[in-house]
């Protein structure tokens, strides 16, 4: 007898075994979108003590572990395409650091080069101020020297001056033709009856506009003068700073 029972326990859990089974594989071809056999289901679940809800989460995991096999299918693949691509960055990197490395050291001997270089010209730039140093030039080129430098000097200077007279004369005339604009009136303020100012007085105009125009016609005469003595002592700081580079060789080398 307990044999008999024994062995009919083992039918029964095997019986509720496939039960299972069969919920099972319905639940992956239902995940799946496949045909399952309804009434089969429909026993097995009644066969394992499953409920309908049951069999609905039984689904809904057999979704979720066809969406995880496929993504561990991939797994030994992307592994090794991990492995690969973190290598290529290592190396990449490296090639990187090492340009890095050569472009900083080339840098900074190219940098020294470059203090040694401003050092030179520097001090080259201060030995020619000193040679063309008018009190430190020896001899009779020294005496030369120093007397074109003083004439180049004056010239520069007359230049200066000249240019200073010509902007007080153009601040002259400005300020008298605003004063004719406003004696005019500001019908008349055009004043091309009145600029450039003709030599004879026009009937009716009052002696302060006459004194204006005056005024104007004597600074433009002034600003004529001026232009041509600015040209002339120009040339003459041209020929004055010629003469001393002329001598710049023989004043270095003295």
């Amino acid at each position: 007898m307990p044999g008999l029972l024994d062995a009919l326990r083992g039918r029964m859990k095997q019986r509720e075994f496939n039960a299972i089974d069969t919920v099972a594989a319905a639940a992956r071809a239902a995940a799946r979108g496949e045909h399952y056999d309804v009434g089969a289901i429909e026993a097995a679940l009644v066969e394992a003590r499953l409920s309908m809800e049951d069999f609905e989460k039984a689904v809904e995991t057999a979704g979720k572990r066809s969406a995880w096999l496929r993504d561990f299918e991939k797994l030994a693949t992307m592994n090794n395409k991990v492995t690969k691509g973190e290598a290529a960055i290592a190396a990449e990197r490296e090639k990187f650091e090492a340009a890095r490395r050569a472009f900083a050291e080339k840098v900074e001997a190219l940098d020294a080069d470059l203090s040694t270089a401003r050092t030179a010209r520097d001090a080259g730039k201060n030995a020619r101020d000193q040679l063309l140093d008018p009190r430190l030039v020896p001899g009779t080129i020294g005496e030369k020297y120093r007397q074109a430098v003083a004439e180049a000097d004056a010239a520069e200077a007359a230049v200066g001056e000249v240019q200073r007279h010509l902007r007080e004369i153009m601040q002259r005339i400005k300020s008298e033709e605003g004063w004719i604009v406003q004696l005019v009136g500001e019908p008349e303020k055009d004043l091309s009856n009145y600029l450039p100012l003709k030599p004879r007085t026009m009937a009716g105009e009052s002696l302060k506009l006459e004194e204006h125009r005056t005024a104007l016609a004597r600074n433009q005469r002034r600003k004529a003068e001026a232009e041509g003595q600015l040209a002339e002592a120009e040339k003459a700081a041209a020929r004055a700073k010629k003469a001393v580079e002329a001598l710049v060789p023989d004043v270095i080398k003295a």
